[in-house]
């Protein structure tokens, strides 16, 4: 019988090897780990990116729907609607403009500076990131609720006539939705005239209720040849006042970084924020604020316009009401002063504008000590940076951002509803 064992020294050199393994395969697994939750972040944020890239262009893309372009027994002496009351937003309304209060599709700021909000929700401050551009859109469908997503129509008739009704109940006005009528007409040149519907006695309650039924005379076409048309703007809220603020909706985008830090994720990189899209409410101005893609250091927008009608574009930046700030391409001679008419015009919007570009500088994954950026980030363009913004390795250094890999979100949209 063979009762011999291991060797005490056997024994050591066993134990050794296995260690040794163990150590190899920990360190791979950690290195494994590590990747998975980068891959993981990664994959996070660009999910989180499309939804909320796809909001943003489907906003873009509603620009100007439901506006009109004059009005009714028009009143010069009367305040038509309020839209926002709290700065910065206050200063891209339109009822202060000597337009008739007519209403631009598309609206911003310039590199924006020293901006915050602090009246929208208790106990936390929105401080706008500096230097971003900031881009409020206007039309009845980008309100956020059901009512702003329907329309109908109404034609002629001597006896007075109901509203058109959809074949589908759930895309029909409910009883009692605030909605503006708007008549529309064709000239013979092929050009289309929007005009908002007033009472005359009372030409800023311009809207109404119950369009499921027979409209008043004042709201009814007048002839066979006009077809008047019924956009949702707001549901029936019956705990607050059902009037609206303005005829139409308005969602505003921007970047900003919430004072309240349980608000922001604690993976974002510092001097980073949110882009947030908020809608103007109707009842007291201030702003709803709906978070879309976290860790975002930057915003900028570039506008394309046919200035002379020849289908070659000028592009500028966004609009600051110091015309100083607005950057036009160097390839064009269009004047900053003729783009500042462009973009305070809400006719020249709607027939000069053919494009927005946006450009988001967005974080990807988490901070990587072992990764330092080595070259200059463009959030713009390549050939036309003069209109957007460049951060040099110095920059990403001074704001904390060279341990992190961001990446560069770019939206392009025609408008295709600034006549509707």
């Amino acid at each position: 019988m063979n009762n011999k064992g291991f060797t005490l020294i056997e024994m050591l050199i066993t134990m050794a090897l296995v260690i040794v393994v163990i150590m190899i395969t920990s360190s791979a697994f950690t290195s494994i780990l590590k990747s998975t939750s980068r891959l993981t972040a990664s994959e996070d944020s660009n999910i989180e990116g499309v939804v909320g890239l796809e909001i943003f262009r489907r906003d873009l893309q509603q620009a100007g729907f439901g506006l009109y372009d004059s009005i009714t027994n028009y009143d010069s002496s009367i305040a038509y609607y309020t839209e926002a009351a709290v700065s910065p937003a206050d200063g891209l309304n339109d009822n202060t403009l000597a337009s008739q209060d007519i209403p631009r599709a598309l609206v911003s700021f310039n590199n924006i500076s020293g901006a915050s909000d602090s009246t929208s929700q208790a106990g936390t401050t929105f401080n706008i990131l500096n230097h971003t551009d900031y881009l409020g859109i206007k039309a009845t469908t980008v309100g956020g609720n059901k009512a702003s997503q329907k329309w109908t129509y109404v034609t002629y008739s001597s006896s007075g006539k109901a509203p058109y009704v959809w074949q589908n109940p759930s895309e029909n006005l409910a009883n009692d939705d605030r909605a503006i009528v708007i008549s529309r007409t064709f000239s013979s040149l092929g050009t289309v005239n929007n005009t908002l519907i007033t009472p005359p006695a009372t030409p800023n309650i311009y809207w109404i209720a119950n369009a499921t039924t027979t409209l008043s005379s004042i709201f009814n076409p007048t002839n066979a040849n006009q077809i008047n048309y019924i956009y949702g703007i707001r549901g029936y809220d019956t705990s607050t006042t059902s009037d609206l603020g303005m005829p139409f909706n308005r969602a505003d985008y921007f970047v900003a970084r919430p004072s309240n830090s349980s608000k922001i994720p604690s993976m974002c990189a510092p001097n980073s924020g949110i882009l947030y899209r908020a809608n103007i409410n109707h009842t007291d101005g201030k702003l709803s604020y709906m978070p879309l893609i976290d860790c975002v250091a930057d915003m900028q927008v570039v506008f394309g316009w046919d200035a002379n009608g020849n289908g070659v574009i000028d592009e500028s930046s966004a609009y600051d009401a110091d015309s100083a700030k607005i950057a036009v391409s160097t390839s064009i001679s269009t004047s900053p002063e003729i783009i500042k008419n462009f973009m305070t015009s809400p006719a020249e919007v709607r027939n000069k504008l053919k494009y927005i570009k946006v450009y988001l500088m967005v974080q990807e994954g988490r901070k990587d000590v072992g990764y330092a950026n080595s070259a200059s980030i463009n959030v713009g363009d390549t050939g036309n940076l003069s209109l957007t913004k460049t951060y040099s390795v110095a920059d990403l250094t001074t704001n904390g951002w060279l341990n992190y890999r961001w990446k560069i979100y770019r939206i392009v949209v025609r408008p295709k509803n600034l006549t509707n």
